[in-house]
This record gives C-alpha cells, sequence and structure tokens, in this order.
C-alpha cells in the first residue's frame, strides 16, 4: 500500500514538496534573478490545497488519533496559511488562479485506507515537509519583496513543526 499511497503523492504534485518548483524555468540565468511573487504564491496556493485536503483524508482513513490529530493540524495551519496567500495576493494583485500550476484531475480521496495507511501517510508527510522546508527557505533566501519575505518567514515554523509531527508518528509507528 506504501507504493500505491506515494504514487499518487507524486502523481499529484507532492503535495507539500512541490511547493515552489514551478518558480523557476530550468535556466542558469535563474540565480541571478530572485523569485517572482506571484509563482511562490500561486505554488504555496496549490501546496495549502493538497495540504488541506491530505489533512481531511488523515481524519477520515487515519487509524490512530495521532494520525487524525496530524489531519486536523494540517486542515487548520494550512487553511490559516491560505487565508495569508490570498491575502498577500490581494495586495500585490497577484491573481492566484492564473498563478496557481496546473494539477490534473485529483483521486486522493479514493486513497486507499487500512493498518498501513498511517505509517506510509506520516511517511508522505516527512518527506514532503522537508522538500517544503528546503523550498521556503531557499524563495526566502532570494526574494527581495519584503511582504513575500515575511510570508515565509511565518510559515517556516508551521512547516518545521509539521515535520516534527510527522516523525514522532513514524517513531510511534516502529515502536508498535
Amino acid at each position: 500500500m506504501a507504493i500505491v499511497l506515494g504514487a499518487r503523492f507524486v502523481r499529484y504534485g507532492l503535495i507539500a514538496g512541490g511547493l515552489l518548483v514551478a518558480e523557476g524555468s530550468g535556466h542558469a540565468d535563474e540565480a541571478i534573478f530572485p523569485p517572482v511573487t506571484s509563482h511562490v504564491l500561486g505554488n504555496l496556493h496549490a501546496a495549502d490545497q493538497k495540504e488541506i485536503q491530505a489533512g481531511e483524508i488523515a481524519q477520515k482513513d487515519g487509524q490512530s488519533k495521532a494520525v487524525k490529530d496530524y489531519g486536523k493540524m494540517l486542515v487548520k495551519d494550512h487553511s490559516a496559511a491560505e487565508k495569508n496567500v490570498a491575502d498577500l495576493a490581494t495586495k500585490e494583485r497577484v491573481d492566484l488562479q492564473a498563478s496557481t500550476p496546473a494539477i490534473g484531475p485529483n483521486d486522493m480521496g479514493t486513497m486507499a485506507s487500512g493498518r498501513g495507511f498511517d505509517k506510509a501517510f506520516a511517511q508522505e508527510m516527512l518527506d514532503d515537509h522537508r522538500k517544503a522546508i528546503a523550498a521556503v527557505t531557499e524563495a526566502l533566501n532570494n526574494t527581495v519583496d519584503p511582504q513575500l519575505r515575511k510570508l515565509l518567514t511565518d510559515l517556516l515554523p508551521t512547516l518545521q513543526k509539521h515535520e516534527a509531527a510527522a516523525e514522532q508518528i513514524i517513531d510511534a509507528e516502529a515502536n508498535k
């Protein structure tokens, strides 16, 4: 089941890990240009939507109280982050719909549940949040937009909290 779970997360954008990947074009010149606020906000918006959906799935399919609580935390924290992203997009006159990377049809709601769900889900969340932390840190270090810098600075501790919580779930699953 971990392979099925992992494949779906990879297929639909590595929930948080894909945060800022679409921001660049892959050219060597990127190192000299700061990240574009609209791209970063669009990617944050997409990631928040995926995290909220993942949290809902965890609340529904999680086997342990820890995973269900983790799901509640994801929904709460990423709903708050989404509000902040939307607020900044409005201030900066960024069209979030136009700036959000295209994502194919989403069937995360059909994700299999069962005994292995908690461990596989927590591992995906750990991996994704580590990637998200790296992406947010990179954007934070390279942006020249002070409002985006504040948003990213405020977001980083939440992502680190999610990473630590996923590690705790994995440790608990290993000790069963």
